[in-house]
């Protein structure tokens, strides 16, 4: 950036620079076509900025046209009878901007001295006489900037950065500079061309930390915007001279900076129009080193900017590990020494750009627990003899049928597209009364948080083991990524036969071996509520970052003073929700408690005297009951069974609870309320009641759920003001203070989803069967949408109409 444009004879001297590299080359005439079909159309978008918002990069400008005109100039001894009417073409295309070259070119004249009278100034500026004026925009707008420049701009100037990278990039390295704002790249995919800052200020809200949050509110505040990716863009220190390799790439940049420039309100106008860092942090790297480079880590989910670490070279930046480096020195008040100051093009090795993400995530990665060694893949035992008979309403398959030999040493794909994990759609194999499991199987390797944690990038291999580095072979309560692994592997399978059916025995025998009483390892006839339990509860230990093994410390995190108890039940619901979670998050954190879990309230109130009892709990499966209407026989909305679910329930007659107040037991009530709502949300129905007898019936009520609608869930999350006790007498003013402390992790209204997965139940407790209707995204080759999961029988495309069914025992939405 310069308070001046440079003068033409300088640009001019660029240009042939430009000119003088293309020619040592030694370019064809078709590498110079190719050329000029960038440039033209680079320099027409340059120039259209005029029109737009009333200033351009007339430097650029002014270059790129100079470039086209001596490139035609060198194709032209290259022209023959073949190429003769090729080239006249594009010469003539470039003579045609001619006219609007000298517009470009009237704004580095020199501005005349003599004095006139202002009214007629601008009387000739409207009339289109006269000579420009020269705005302070028109003197100081770049389209983009070098690492130099930049440097010297936040030293100057109110400078709001942006990087516009996956987060795990961010999360390893990025520029060391307080007013830095976070964007995935993969978030504007959910926004329209048309969209507009506000929009895109919604996004920013729900993913990013709060202190990054209102920097972005604020950013018609700043002098400049300077948004970066990996290496877009040139590491020419002349900025003018990386317009080749500028125009030689598809600008990542371009929606986002329309967004930001499509301003909903005037208040929120930006000063000037956002620019990017050429060659982004790669470059600035380079030119500076490591001193002016941090990395933000994450502990029990929180990401906050370290500077106690001294890491070696970028490569530590952009590695996964989070180990300790052994080169860090401590001094005596336990500060890390700080590197000295290093010189400009003082090299460290090249980094490592890491590979494409497959989903975009509001959340961090999780890091690894110290001292976990990778997992190797476990020996599962035998399995057991197959039953003689069996129950399920599906038959065991027969012997010649023969599924796919499982995956030993590396899976390999035909497809390399992230979407390949929204579209595969693999059958799997009855095991004997295993459909249980194969339903749940199909709807949870649909989640794209679990399949996108487990496979982070796309290759020709789904090699990518990095989930490794989160299990805990720690934690007593896990399986020492034993079942995580298996699981694994199971879905790597059914990734490398795609359209095919893949036998799950391995994975039925680690499961079951490691399930309590080994209760899946029969070929018995299971509830796969259960069994989806088990498996949530078996991939969060093996996946839990945190182990306090101490009996006396985990005893200080989970139990509550009576005082802090009866403090507790004065707070508000979401400020007291909030705590409990973060106390929660203390002893519990994994990639299953991020995306999967959520958190209810349960309320005892004492009719006679009105004490109140109330704890919070973490959810994986929102279990429903389902409202008794018309005898069974009529239809009810998943909404009813919602509403059953919160209603205030009288406990009476043997249900009666001991009052700690009251000191005997008194009739009360029980309110449940949803008070944390998760990224995936699974909803099971409770269709089986017990007897007097002891036994169980089956409800067969037909609920009704959105399949192409999106299900609200928001009237259900208590906000800001939300009481449970009348003697709750916290102000709104003082609970949204309190709450600014907390980190949000997702808990921004709306919370609407979108239905993924339904796993239905035929038949009875003991005899029945389970199929699955999961949606797969469809390609050119294929139309997928929902597709019915019968154990090895696919049914694709099926009708939504068919998805609401009256079998339906389990739903999966993923918030959208």
């Amino acid at each position: 950036m310069t308070l001046l444009l440079k003068p033409t004879s300088e640009l001019d001297a660029t240009s042939r620079k430009i000119i003088e590299r293309i020619q040592s080359n030694s370019p064809t005439f078709q590498h110079l076509f190719d050329l000029l079909l960038n440039l033209l159309p680079f320099f027409d978008k340059t120039v259209s900025l005029l029109g737009s918002i009333g200033y351009c990069d007339y430097e650029v400008a002014y270059v790129t046209y100079q470039t086209c005109i001596q490139v035609v100039g060198l194709m032209k001894p290259k022209t023959n009878s073949l190429n003769q009417d090729i080239f006249k073409g594009v010469q003539l295309q470039t003579r045609k901007r001619a006219s609007t070259f000298k517009a470009i070119l009237s704004y580095f004249a020199e501005p005349e001295t003599q004095e006139e009278d202002p009214l007629l100034n601008r009387f000739k500026s409207l009339s289109g006489g006269g000579s420009k004026t020269k705005s302070s925009q028109d003197e100081v707008f770049h389209e983009w900037i070098t690492s130099s420049e930049l440097q010297r701009e936040l030293s100057s100037k109110k400078v709001l950065l942006i990087d516009f990278r996956p987060r795990k990039d961010y999360l390893n390295n990025h520029i060391k500079y307080k007013d830095l704002v976070h964007i995935e790249p993969t978030q504007l995919e959910t926004l329209l061309d048309s969209a507009s800052d506000q929009d895109l200020e919604t996004l920013v809200k729900k993913s990013a930390p709060y202190d990054q949050y209102h920097i972005f509110l604020e950013r018609h505040k700043y002098d400049l915007i300077v948004v970066y990716n990996y290496n877009y863009g040139s590491e020419s220190t002349d900025r003018l001279l990386g317009i080749i390799d500028v125009v030689s790439k598809p600008n990542p940049f371009t929606k986002l900076i329309t967004i930001l420039m499509n301003n909903k309100y005037i208040s929120s106008r930006l000063k000037v129009k956002p620019l990017f860092l050429s060659g982004g942090v790669l470059n600035w790297y380079k030119t500076f080193g490591i001193e002016y480079l941090e990395r933000t880590l994450v502990q029990n989910g929180v990401a906050h900017t370290s500077d106690n670490q001294y890491l070696k070279s970028f490569n530590d930046y952009v590695s996964t590990s989070k180990e300790t480096p052994k080169t860090q020195v401590k001094t005596q008040n336990g500060d890390y020494i700080r590197p000295s100051q290093r010189k400009v093009n003082q090299f460290d090795p090249v980094p490592v750009k890491s590979g494409p993400t497959v989903f975009a995530s509001a959340k961090v990665d999780l890091p690894p627990t110290p001292g976990s060694p990778a997992v190797s893949t476990p020996s599962p035992p035998r399995a057991p003899a197959p039953p003689t008979k069996t129950t399920s309403l599906t038959h065991v398959p027969e012997k010649e049928a023969k599924s796919p030999s499982p995956v030993t040493k590396e899976v390999t794909v035909s497809s390399k597209k992230s979407q390949f994990l929204e579209l595969y759609t693999t059958g799997l194999v009855n095991l004997g009364n295993s459909c249980y499991m194969n339903c749940v199987v199909q709807c949870l390797a649909a989640a794209p948080q679990l399949t996108s944690f487990f496979f982070p990038t796309i290759t020709e291999s789904f090699s990518d083991h990095s989930y490794r580095q989160h299990i805990n072979s720690n934690n007593k309560l896990g399986t020492k990524g034993e079942l995580t692994t298996s699981f694994v592997e199971l879905i790597l399978n059914m990734l490398n036969n795609n359209g095919k059916a893949f036998s799950p025995t391995k994975f039925k025998r680690t499961m079951g071996s490691l399930s309590p009483s080994q209760q899946f390892l029969t070929y018995d006839q299971q509830d796969c509520i259960e069994f989806l339990n088990f498996l949530l509860d078996a991939l969060h230990e093996d996946l839990n970052n945190v182990t306090i093994t101490d009996p006396s410390e985990r005893k200080l995190i989970t139990d509550l003073s009576p005082e802090q108890e009866k403090s507790r039940e004065t707070l508000p619901v979401r400020l007291a929700s909030t705590i409990e979670w973060e106390r929660y998050l203390k002893l519990n954190f994994s990639v299953i408690v991020d995306y999967f879990q959520g958190q209810h309230l349960s309320q005892l109130k004492c009719l006679e005297c009105g004490f109140t009892s109330t704890t919070y709990n973490a959810f994986s499966i929102l279990s429903l009951p389902i409202p008794q209407k018309l005898n069974n026989l009529g239809k009810v909305l998943l909404k009813d069974c919602l509403e059953e679910f919160v209603t205030t329930e009288l406990l009476d007659d043997n249900n009666k609870w001991y009052c700690p107040q009251c000191k005997r037991f008194t009739r009360l009530t029980k309110k449940i309320a949803i008070t944390r709502l998760p990224q995936v949300l699974i909803v099971n129905f409770n269709r089986f009641k017990m007897t007097n007898t002891g036994g169980f019936n089956k409800l067969e009520t037909f609920v009704t759920y959105p399949v192409n609608e999106e299900l609200d869930m928001t009237p259900y999350w208590p906000d800001v003001g939300s009481r449970i006790n009348e003697n709750s007498t916290m102000s709104i003013e003082m609970e949204q203070d309190l709450l600014q402390s907390f980190p949000i992790r997702n808990q921004t209204p709306p919370f609407k989803y979108k239905l993924f997965g339904v796993a239905n139940h035929f038949g009875n407790l003991t005899t029945g069967h389970y199929t699955s209707y999961v949606y797969k995204h469809s390609d050119s080759k294929k139309t997928r949408n929902w597709c019915y999961f019968d154990d090895s029988k696919i049914t694709y495309n099926v009708s939504p109409s068919q998805v609401v069914n009256k079998n339906a025992y389990c739903l999966f939405f993923q918030r959208v």
